[in-house]
């Protein structure tokens, strides 16, 4: 027996005990009546006046018992409304209303509960869509850096190939011109040797970051190993690099990928943004993180750009991103990087010129 079946034999068993009470009582006061005739011709005034007020009571009896049996059963039909609703995945706010009693506050009590496990299942179906789409999204980004990573590997796979074939068919090359194809030949090995470099980066960080290990890290012994490098570097390529950092200035992380966030910011100011000046400072503090700001004071980037640098394989210029020996993947590790440490970066132009980086890294506690 369903519920509903349930609700209409529980109404129709009470209107049933409801007329049998009527019908005894009735039965009974005639009887009674009766009786009394039976063994006393003569009715006195006072046991007229007994009877009738037995059926006065009795009368005020049934009509209490039919409002309260009435009362139940408008109560029973809002709650038979309220389960075929939940049935049919209602909200609470459309279930009906029910009266201040013992069976109206159970209703409500099963309308809460239904709630609760509404909310509940919304919940887990929120979760599962979320799973399902970051999974989504994980294929998708895969994908698209599977085809990415293919087209940059035709372009200095085809030249390696095209040096290789002049110099194997060529008899009459001169050895300056053969070594100038080796070295050639060199430089593009040397960019695969990167963009795989990049791409493993890349992988780790996403899909091995539990197999990351992280300890205390003087950054500002890593930005000073690297401007001594830039120092090194020809006239035409060096920039000068301040430094504002306390020494020492110790966080929690992995040293190769926090040497990766400053070396690609650094490659990528003294590649594309013509200036000459590099500035590392800390601009704020707190007891559980550091805000550092790595900015230049060249070109800056143009707005329509800007809010895709950190984007794989994204390039401004690519004709002279891959001539300078550009991945495309180096603003995308360090956005990674920062992400991997707990932190998060953005980037601006500064308005007197130059591009200038944001980001935080946890303290080491």
């Amino acid at each position: 027996m369903d519920s509903k079946s349930k609700i209409f034999s529980y109404r129709g068993g009470m209107y049933l005990l409801l007329a049998i009470l009527i019908t005894t009582l009735i039965g009974g006061f005639i009887t009674y009546h009766f009786s009394l005739i039976s063994h006393n011709r003569s009715i006195t005034t006072i046991d007229e006046s007994i009877f009738f007020a037995i059926i006065g009571v009795a009368g005020v009896s049934i009509v209490i018992a039919l409002t309260l049996a009435m009362r139940m059963s408008r109560n029973l039909r809002s709650l038979d409304r309220a389960v075929s609703a939940m049935e049919d995945g209602a909200d609470i706010e459309s279930m009906p209303q029910f009266a201040n009693d013992e069976l109206g506050d159970i209703a409500r009590h099963i309308i809460a509960l239904y709630g609760r496990l509404r909310e509940a299942s919304n919940d887990i179906q929120r979760e599962h869509d979320n799973a399902l789409h970051e999974h989504q999204e994980k294929l998708r980004i895969k994908r698209q850096l599977t085809n990415n990573i293919n087209h940059e590997l035709k372009t200095p796979v085809a030249a390696i190939q095209g040096y290789l074939e002049t110099m194997t068919t060529a008899k009459d090359m001169t050895d300056e011109e053969r070594e100038a194809f080796i070295a050639k030949c060199y430089a593009h090995c040397q960019r695969l040797t990167q963009l795989l470099n990049d791409v493993s980066t890349i992988t780790r960080l996403e899909d091995g970051s539990s197999r990351i290990e992280c300890e205390s890290v003087d950054l500002r012994a890593i930005v000073d190993e690297i401007a001594s490098e830039v120092a090194l570097l020809p006239d035409d390529k060096r920039m000068r690099v301040n430094v504002d950092l306390p020494a020492p200035m110790t966080v929690m992380g992995n040293s190769t990928l926090l040497m990766s966030i400053l070396k690609n910011l650094t490659d990528n100011a003294i590649a594309y943004s013509g200036g000459r000046d590099i500035y590392i400072r800390c601009t704020d503090e707190s007891s559980t993180m550091y805000t550092i700001s790595f900015a230049d004071n060249g070109i800056g980037v143009d707005g329509d750009h800007i809010n895709h640098i950190f984007e794989r394989f994204y390039r401004i210029d690519k004709g002279r991103s891959r001539k300078l020996g550009g991945t495309g993947l180096g603003l995308s590790i360090v956005k990674n990087a920062v992400l991997f440490h707990g932190g998060d970066i953005k980037v601006a132009n500064r308005k007197i010129g130059g591009l200038e980086f944001t980001f935080t890294l946890p303290k080491a506690q």
